[in-house]
This record gives C-alpha cells, sequence and structure tokens, in this order.
C-alpha cells in the first residue's frame, strides 16, 4: 500500500527501511510508550467487548462466590483503563453514577509483578447487581467475534445463579462452581485435562437455572435471604427532603447523618418509617429521607 504511492517522494529502499524500523519498535522491542500530546483515546462497545475478548477475564471466585470481569494492561496503558471506567460509568443512569463514580464499582489498582517484567494494572468488577442490570445487559448489545463468547455465557448464567443465591445450598454452590471450572483455560483445546461437564450436571444446572429464587430484592435495593429474612446487600443511594424543601442526595447512612448532625441510627429509622428528621434536640433537620434503588437497569 505504501510501496505503490505515486505521491511519495521516498525511494522503495527508503519505504522499505521505514517499514523495517517500525515493525522493530512493536511489542516487545518497544521503549517508548508516550503518546502524543493530542491523543485522544475513544471507547466505544466493540472497542471494549474486543479488548475483553484479548486481555479480559469472566470468572468465578469460588472463595467468596463472587462473579467477576476483569481487563489487564501494563501500568504504561493504564489511562486507557480509566477511560474505560469512564465509559462503563457513562452507562448509569444519575442516582446509579452518584453511587458508582464515589465507591469502588470499577476499581482499577496497580500490581507489581517479578523482576524483568513490566507493571500491569488490572480493572475489576464484581458488584452483582451492576453485573446482571447493566453490564450484561449492554454487553449482549455488542457482538462478539472469539471463543470468549463462550465463556461469557457461562459467566452470564453464573452472575444470575448469584444474583438470585442459588449458591447458598451446597448443591447449588457445587453446580457453579463446576459451572466456573469449566470456563478459561478449562475449555482450551491445548488444555491437555479440560474440565468438561457431563450431561448429568447439565442437567442439574438447568434445574437449578429454574428454581426459584433465595435472595429477593426489593423496591429499595436491598437483597434478603428469604428463608431467613436477613438483608445480605443493598445497592441505593438516600434521598433527603430538606426544611426548605431543597433535596440532597448521599451515597452512605454515614455521610447522610454527618450532614444532619443526627446519628446513624436515626437516619436508619427514618429511612424505615419515613418519619421526619430530629436531632438531639428535638428540632427537625429534614422533612424525610429514602432510599432510592440504584443499578437496577441501563440508563
Amino acid at each position: 500500500m505504501f510501496r505503490n504511492r505515486k505521491s511519495s517522494e521516498l525511494t522503495l529502499q527508503e519505504i522499505n527501511l521505514n517499514i523495517i524500523k517500525l515493525k522493530e519498535g512493536m511489542n516487545s522491542q518497544r521503549v517508548n510508550f508516550s503518546l502524543p500530546v493530542d491523543h485522544n483515546i475513544v471507547i466505544t462497545g466493540n472497542y471494549l467487548v474486543g479488548l475483553l475478548e484479548g486481555d479480559g477475564s469472566f470468572y468465578l471466585n469460588k472463595h467468596d462466590m463472587t462473579a467477576h470481569v476483569s481487563l489487564v494492561t501494563t501500568t504504561v496503558n493504564r489511562l486507557v483503563l480509566e477511560k474505560i471506567r469512564e465509559f462503563i460509568l457513562s452507562l448509569l443512569d444519575e442516582h446509579s453514577y452518584m453511587l458508582g463514580s464515589t465507591t469502588k464499582l470499577i476499581n482499577i489498582s496497580n500490581k507489581k509483578i517479578k523482576s524483568g517484567h513490566r507493571p500491569i494494572s488490572i480493572l475489576e468488577i464484581s458488584q452483582i447487581d451492576f453485573i446482571c442490570n447493566v453490564l450484561i445487559p449492554y454487553l449482549d448489545s455488542i457482538e462478539f467475534r472469539t471463543k470468549k463468547y463462550q465463556d461469557y455465557l457461562d459467566f452470564k448464567t453464573i452472575a444470575l445463579l448469584i444474583l438470585e443465591g442459588k449458591y447458598l445450598t451446597n448443591k447449588g454452590k457445587e453446580l457453579i462452581i463446576d459451572l466456573g471450572n469449566s470456563m478459561n483455560n478449562n475449555r482450551l483445546s491445548t488444555n491437555p485435562n479440560p474440565f468438561i461437564l457431563d450431561d448429568n450436571t447439565k442437567s442439574e444446572l438447568n434445574i437449578l437455572i429454574k428454581s426459584d429464587p433465595l435472595i429477593s430484592i426489593d423496591s429499595e435495593g436491598r437483597a434478603m435471604v428469604i428463608t431467613e429474612k436477613k438483608y445480605i446487600r443493598s445497592t441505593y443511594i438516600i434521598k433527603v427532603c430538606l426544611l426548605n424543601g431543597l433535596v440532597n442526595y448521599f451515597t452512605s447512612g454515614i455521610s447522610c447523618a454527618k450532614f444532619l448532625h443526627v446519628s446513624n441510627d436515626s437516619i436508619t429509622k427514618r429511612l424505615n418509617d419515613g418519619k421526619p428528621v430530629k436531632n438531639k434536640e428535638g428540632l427537625v433537620v429534614a422533612q424525610w429521607i429514602k432510599r432510592i434503588k440504584v443499578y437496577s437497569s441501563l440508563k
């Protein structure tokens, strides 16, 4: 393509030498990682999925039964992960963004590795409500082009089973772990000992998928183990209506309590009964406060 350019003032030999010089500075031979000052990193859905297929991972943490999505890059390219974080946060509605942008919903960390290797940065997502209600519906709209799609499909199943609390029974946990063990490197044709689910396990998984949820999630974003009537997680922000009618939002009960100069217990009680919030002197400091559910759907 370049050698056939009629407008080129270089000789064919000079063009060939320039191509070779460019090639010799690629991959492991690269020493200069500085980008032009005006370089603009633009993230799109296809770009994100392409990175996930090449440098990403969908997996199950068997120790705490959590579903994870991760992306790895060298630390010199951490800016790419930062831009991906911004892009994913842009999928959120206003209230979800308030919580997601101020917490470790999409966490990026640096990791030191063995001497002689370049340090890496890792983007990781594990909040199950966000994964199931926001990230998965978005990724479903993008076409995968490699075998990573099979891992994604299994990951979807695992995530939805976790969301519904199906891991809370011994049999459910066992089946979810079996499905997790069949993913990633364990399904590669190059693996001498691949982990393949037998027909009986597949049948039991289908039964598990169709079974009733063991966790219910209410309209305020609180997840409860149905049999124990016990809340195990929550995804909400707090909306406060002040005496002058103005509205403020807070991402935690602690920050809300500090702002209103009341105790954390007072915030919890008023969230539950909807009564006006009073301080220690008995003066009303807020007309009402309520929970606003987040991470429930795409923007």
